[in-house]
């Protein structure tokens, strides 16, 4: 299931009467974005008070709490993390990462936070929101098998990248055009992890190319993607990314919508209508729409897309109303 769609199902299910009494448990592979979602869920039911608990780095007695011997008996202190969320409190959130990378042991001690909202004696929030997270057998990541009542305590999400979910969410986080574009010419090189391999290309391990200085020369910039991709994915980016540079000058391109050359490449279409989406404003709309009305309908239509969504006062043009209405088939 995408990203958004789990999001959907998640936010309503939280929404709806006594709907925090469902956990659900996100699983996919390593770097998709899964701990994202769970963020973003919880961000988006406005809560503050908000515990991250990795279950892989934990032993029970960090549920449990540890004993206080003073006194005419042993009682339990609880840790501090489930005391801030502990009964009383109102609403509050419980992201548990990394569930299924848990040993036995600990993930016995989690059944009882998942299902009956205690953690050793201390009754949690009647309010509390729970979202897992974690790693499948398959991926040789350090996942463990989930014991069956823990299974039968949580509603299973099985999570597959999405590139139209991944571009939103890159247009949103100042990612580079040249890698966005990329990402939607080659789809398949979004997630292709193989555990086989030391480095993937994941939504994960692209966040991370995204930060490897440009400044670097050609030959080092490709180390450092291949370093986090791999160099097949390396090779096709640094390719895409060599035809990006050579793009004729936008600005030029938008003084003579009308003339300027339209490439028969895919690659260098995807990469114009990139850099177009970055350049469109207010004022210089009229003259996107004319060239864009010279490309096929899919690029015209995610270039306004990603033009949308970057500069939202291009809605209120005249051009952009008459496109709309020209294109609104394809639009839908």
């Amino acid at each position: 299931m995408r990203y958004s769609h789990i999001k959907t199902s998640v936010l309503e299910q939280f929404k709806a009467p006594q709907g925090n009494k469902i956990v659900p448990f996100i699983l996919g592979a390593p770097g998709g974005g899964k701990s994202a979602c769970a963020r973003e869920v919880i961000n988006e039911l406005g809560i503050d008070n908000v515990v991250e608990f990795t279950a892989s780095l934990r032993d029970p007695v960090d549920v449990l709490g540890t004993p206080n011997n003073t006194g005419e008996y042993t009682r339990w202190t609880p840790p501090q993390e489930f005391y801030q969320l502990r009964q009383g409190v109102g609403r509050a959130a419980l992201i548990l990462e990394e569930l299924s990378d848990a040993p036995v042991p600990m993930q016995n001690a989690l059944c009882g936070i998942i299902y009956d909202r205690r953690a050793g004696n201390l009754p949690l929030s009647d309010e509390l929101f729970i979202v897992a997270t974690g790693n499948r057998t398959e991926d040789k990541s350090g996942a463990n098998r989930i014991t069956s009542k823990l299974a039968n305590r949580t509603r299973r999400f099985d999570f597959v990248e999405n590139v139209d979910d991944w571009t939103n969410w890159a247009l949103d986080n100042d990612i580079d055009p040249v890698l966005i574009q990329f990402i939607r010419f080659r789809p398949g090189l979004l997630s292709d992890f193989d555990p086989n391999r030391f480095a993937n290309p994941t939504p994960r391990a692209w966040e991370r190319v995204n930060l490897i200085p440009s400044s670097l020369d050609s030959a080092l910039f490709f180390d450092n993607v291949a370093g986090e991709v791999g160099e097949g994915a390396a090779a096709e980016y640094t390719g895409f990314k060599r035809i990006y540079d050579a793009l004729p000058n936008i600005d030029a391109l938008l003084l003579d919508p009308k003339n300027a050359d339209v490439p028969d490449d895919p690659a260098v279409l995807y990469a114009i209508t990139g850099a177009l989406a970055r350049k469109a404003t207010k004022d210089n709309f009229d003259r996107v729409a004319t060239y864009i009305n010279r490309l096929s309908p899919e690029f015209g239509v995610m270039t306004v897309k990603d033009a949308m969504k970057l500069t939202p006062a291009i809605r209120t043009t005249r051009s952009f109303i008459e496109w709309g209405a020209k294109n609104s088939a394809v639009m839908m």
